[in-house]
C-alpha cells in the first residue's frame, strides 16, 4: 500500500550527514535538468544505496546500541543487514535503470519530500 493511500498520522525519519544531504539535493536537481543522463542515474543508484545503508543502520543497529543489547545479539543483526546489503545493489540497479524519465522525475520528487533541512539545536 502506498503511503499516499493512508491518512498520515506522522513520519518516521533518520538522520543523514551533510554530504548525503548535499548529494540528495544535487541528484534531485540533476534529474530535473536531464533525467536521461545515465551518469546522473548512476549517481541516483549510489545515493539510494547509501541512504538505504544509513537508514538500516539507524533503525536497526543504533537502537540496539542505545539500549545496551549485547555484542553477540547485535552481531546477528549485523549479519542479517550484511546479507541485505549484498542483495540490494543488484536489485536497486536493475530497478532504477529500468525506469523511464517520468518515473525518475517522480523519484526525484519523492527524495525531495523525504529530505528536510537540518533542525537547529534548541
Amino acid at each position: 500500500m502506498a503511503p499516499s493511500d493512508n491518512e498520515i498520522g506522522g513520519r518516521v525519519a533518520f538522520e543523514i550527514d551533510k554530504d548525503q544531504h548535499a548529494k540528495v539535493l544535487a541528484i534531485v536537481a540533476a534529474l530535473r535538468d536531464d533525467p536521461a543522463d545515465r551518469e546522473v542515474v548512476g549517481g541516483l543508484i549510489d545515493l539510494v544505496l547509501d541512504l538505504t545503508d544509513t537508514g538500516l543502520n539507524y533503525f536497526f543497529l543504533y537502537p540496539l546500541e542505545l539500549v545496551g543489547v549485547s555484542a553477540i545479539r547485535r552481531k546477528g543483526v549485523e549479519v542479517a543487514l550484511g546479507t541485505a546489503a549484498r542483495v540490494l545493489p543488484s536489485v536497486v540497479r536493475s530497478t532504477v535503470r529500468s525506469m523511464d524519465e517520468s518515473q525518475l522525475l517522480q523519484l526525484a520528487d519523492f527524495l525531495e519530500q523525504m529530505v528536510s533541512e537540518p533542525v537547529e539545536d534548541r
